[in-house]
């Protein structure tokens, strides 16, 4: 799934994924069919005011110029969106030759506001830029027109006509910056929410790519450590003469299968329900792991100091967690004729409330390599629930510490 939300057809040029990437020359057919639409619209709008004109009005050969307009304002409406700037310089030479003419203000002229809209819209700012210097032209020769037309300034001098152009200039311009303002707004707000929606969909994958890791770790956790004990408990089993001995191992053997089979069908259900339960996992079962140790052969020496601290479920279920791969590690890698040390710890951390702290260490047989999946886990379980853990040599012995803050999780 790409993070790039896909951005609408009449998106603005500012939203696109790449700054570099090439405008296209031409919008496709549905688009194309939507700006017809609203230049139809737009013209017979105001098509309304232009016939009460009509009344008062007999001179017909400015209203077959009125038609030339119409047809391009139509035109610009229609490349509003990949020729904006483009589309106004258009509209301002054809201002530019209404006034010279000396013809009528057409009402149809008020079709110009959707392309100043369409210049803030859809162009970059130097657009943009560009569009408030067409409509400073624009708004000089609606005001030189209206001067003209009502003979409001002394032509003779000049000084007249520019001080009356002074004053009616600041009412087109302002018209024409709102109209490209608001075009500007309208793609601002575009390009937040697109930005939005990307983050949503980047948040997203974030958590279904915690969720999986998450998932991955207690599975790891789940089967490694089981079949560690399974392996140990029927190695010991063959090569014993003792039939006791032999159906203690079985039976530790069943017993470590079927709680792998009930904390797996937990995780199975954790992937078809997110809101399923976390698999039961505690230090109240401390006790129970450090005995199924024992059982496969490893000399577990567990001790508990200082206060009982009642950890958070998250906390609790990653102590436990961490404290089963410790042992797992010391199993698999560790040196088995040396014991494995196990502290369980109540403190007060600093700058926090009371807290837990893990402390497992094991004789190596040989220095480890990169760390795998297991330890990478340990470190991702402390940090995800609120606590912190370091794993490494010491004089030679391979150490696991976890501590985690009561007060969080």
């Amino acid at each position: 799934m790409s993070t790039h939300a896909a951005l609408p057809a009449d998106a603005p040029a500012d939203a696109a994924a790449e700054p570099s990437a090439p405008r296209r020359p031409w919008i496709d057919r549905s688009t194309l069919r939507a700006d017809a639409i609203l230049a139809a619209v737009t013209l017979g709008v105001l098509a309304v005011p232009s016939l009460l004109l009509m009344v008062v009005m007999v001179d017909g050969g400015q209203w077959a110029l009125s038609l030339v307009i119409a047809a391009a304002i139509a035109a610009a409406i229609l490349v509003r969106r990949t020729r904006p700037v483009l589309a106004l310089a258009g509209l301002t030479l054809v201002a530019a030759g209404h006034v010279a003419l000396q013809l009528w203000l057409f009402p149809v002229w008020f079709g110009a506001l959707v392309v100043l809209y369409s210049v803030g819209r859809f162009s970059r700012w130097p657009g943009r830029l560009l569009g408030f210097g067409l409509a400073f032209v624009a708004s000089l020769l609606a005001a030189y027109w209206f001067v003209v037309e009502n003979g409001l300034g002394d032509l003779a001098t000049g000084l007249g006509m520019l001080s009356s152009m002074a004053l009616l200039w600041i009412p087109p311009m302002l018209l024409f910056s709102v109209a490209i303002l608001t075009g500007w707004g309208v793609a601002a707000v575009e390009r937040s929410t697109a930005a939005t929606q990307v983050a949503q969909v980047s948040i997203r994958r974030a958590d279904q790519e915690e969720e999986r890791a998450a998932l991955a770790r207690d599975m790891h956790d789940v089967v490694a450590h089981s079949l560690a004990v399974v392996i140990a408990q029927a190695n010991g089993a063959r090569y014993t003469p003792d039939p006791a001995a032999k159906d203690a191992s079985l039976e530790s053997i069943a017993g470590t299968a079927k709680e792998a089979l009930g904390d797996v069908r937990l995780l199975l259900a954790q992937l078809r329900h997110r809101e399923a339960p976390d698999p039961v996992a505690s230090l109240d079962g401390a006790d129970a792991l450090v005995g199924r140790m024992r059982e496969a052969g490893l000399d577990v020496r567990l001790e508990r100091a200082g206060m009982r601290v009642a950890l958070p479920r998250t906390a609790d279920i990653a102590a436990y967690r961490i404290l089963q791969e410790a042992l797992t590690n010391a199993l698999r890698h560790g040196d088995r004729t040396a014991p494995v040390h196990v502290r369980l710890r109540g403190v007060a951390l600093p700058g926090s409330a009371d807290g837990m702290v893990i402390d497992v260490h094991n004789r190596v047989q040989t220095a480890p390599g990169e760390p795998g999946h297991g330890v990478r886990g340990i470190h991702e379980r402390a940090r995800l629930a609120g606590g912190d853990a370091w794993t490494g040599i010491e004089d030679g012995w391979f150490r696991v510490r976890a501590a985690f803050p009561a007060g969080l999780a």
